[in-house]
């Protein structure tokens, strides 16, 4: 008997979804697009991977993540052009122009041009900014986050008309000191691709910190020990070599890229279309304000073991192929 090639599961598994996966779909594309400022960016490429891979289920791409963007996030952009709702101040998307501005400034200072310092004055104090600057993190230089803050950034007064030179000034400056403005980038990026990096901000810091511990209202009184106990452990087990790396995001961020290089030798092209997004998240820890800053890397982590499953599968179906053929 002549044994069958199996066809792809895209062809076999059912053209609608079953009600309860759908609108499981749904609240997670709405969940997405409200905790997240960049999930349309993401959820708008998926839109458009997901019609080119899989176009004959387009209804349910559109009832799942077309409607929600448009309903969700062009609702939050109206609030925020009506002044019912404040938007976010636009300079925390530009954490790895500052840092290497604040870099150049603090290791170079004279390499920044007169132009680009009277572009800039309205906006950052370069003298505050150069000594603000840590490598890890971009929210000294912006006057943000929980750290004792110098005034850098000039966030009382700037207008959107202050902004208007940024950029220039900014591509001046890499352009005069182009080594420096690399080892700021790198600097601010590298802990989310090299596995023997210790995380900067791990995820037990969201179990043990103040606002759990101690300044919630009830939660601090109920199990406050026990989780003390969990992150122990966890940071014990973090700090052993190679073991430690399973309980590190950027561990499951080099594992995903090295799936999705050998999902391009394999020229799985279509498998690799679904894969994009976590490429684009990959690019958000990129231009995240922190380094090896592990709540960024929670999605790739989650997602981890379907990336795995989806190669197993399409291995499966290769080799199931070749058996196939073989044996004619």
């Amino acid at each position: 008997m002549r044994p069958t090639t199996p066809a792809p599961a895209a062809l076999t598994a059912p053209l609608r979804l079953p009600r309860h996966s759908l609108l499981a779909f749904i609240a997670s594309t709405s969940v997405m697009l409200i905790s997240a400022k960049y999930a349309w960016y993401i959820i708008a490429l998926q839109i458009v991977l997901a019609l080119i891979a899989d176009r004959r289920r387009w209804a349910t791409y559109v009832a799942a993540l077309l409607i929600p963007t448009i309903l969700i996030h062009g609702g939050i952009s109206f609030a925020i052009s009506s002044g019912a709702i404040i938007g976010g101040d636009p300079i925390e998307s530009r954490g790895v122009q500052l840092q290497m501005i604040a870099r150049v400034a603090q290791r170079n200072p004279d390499g920044i041009s007169d132009e680009a310092k009277k572009n800039l004055s309205p906006v950052f104090n370069l003298d505050q900014m150069a000594d603000a600057y840590f490598q890890q993190d971009a929210d000294p230089v912006k006057s943000s986050g929980i750290q004792a803050k110098k005034v850098s950034y000039k966030w009382r007064t700037v207008t959107p008309e202050d902004m208007n030179g940024f950029n220039k000034a900014w591509l001046a400056i890499v352009k005069d000191n182009p080594v420096i403005a690399l080892d700021a980038l790198l600097a601010k990026c590298f802990g989310y691709f090299n596995v023997t990096d210790r995380p900067y901000v791990s995820m037990d810091y969201y179990v043990t910190s103040d606002y759990v511990q101690k300044n919630s209202t009830w939660i601090k009184s109920y199990h406050h020990d026990w989780r003390e106990k969990v992150v122990k452990f966890t940071k014990q087990w973090g700090k052993i070599p190679v073991l430690g790396w399973f309980v590190h995001g950027n561990f499951y961020v080099v594992l995903t890229l090295l799936i999705g290089a050998a999902e391009v030798i394999r020229r799985r092209w279509l498998t690799l279309m679904t894969h994009i997004p976590l490429l684009l998240l990959m690019g958000v820890m990129i231009t995240a304000p922190a380094n090896n800053f592990e709540r960024h890397m929670l999605p790739v982590a989650f997602v981890f073991g379907f990336v795995v499953l989806t190669y197993w599968r399409d291995s499966h179906a290769e080799w199931a192929k070749d058996v196939a053929l073989t044996s004619r």
